[in-house]
């Protein structure tokens, strides 16, 4: 060995170094973003669970345990109305709904004013609940029958 050869060597080995030095860099750089993004990932899921958020303001949820006592609660409430309005209920069923929603299928059918101003009270009363879908059409004598599906949140 000569010193040509050793001084062509430690050229060469520069020359890979340097092309080497920026990418190493860069990977270094995102492996200590991953391992910081892990880190974070891993405190999260070792952090106690949340409170889930309520899906409505304080007092406007129906106050029950579960879905299946909200309907009841929702049916009980519908049934006094109607009663007392003179609204005939002609069905009232459990319908599907998403989590902490409950929901009922109803038909209610009587004279329009009181049929109009029952399904306004429902709407806005405590607790509340909305007609995500509905349909009213005429009946004989001046009469209207709405079928519906109503939605009330109890958590």
């Amino acid at each position: 060995m000569n010193r040509a050869t050793i001084a062509l060597g430690v050229a060469a080995g520069g020359v890979v170094l340097a092309l080497t030095a920026l990418p190493a860099a860069r990977a270094v750089e995102a492996l200590q973003r991953a391992r910081q993004t892990h880190a974070a990932l891993a405190a999260d899921l070792a952090a106690p669970p949340r409170a889930p958020v309520p899906i409505v303001a304080p007092g406007l949820a129906v106050a029950a345990q579960d879905a299946a006592q909200a309907r009841v609660l929702m049916a009980r409430q519908i049934r006094s109305a109607a009663a007392a309005g003179g609204v005939l209920v002609e069905r009232l069923d459990p319908a599907p709904s998403g989590a902490g929603v409950a929901a009922v299928a109803l038909r209610l059918s009587g004279p329009e004013k009181a049929v109009v101003a029952l399904v306004d009270r429902i709407e806005r009363n405590a607790p509340l609940t909305r007609f995500c879908s509905w349909k009213i059409s005429a009946l004989a004598n001046g009469g209207v029958r709405v079928e519906g599906e109503l939605v009330a949140a109890w958590q």
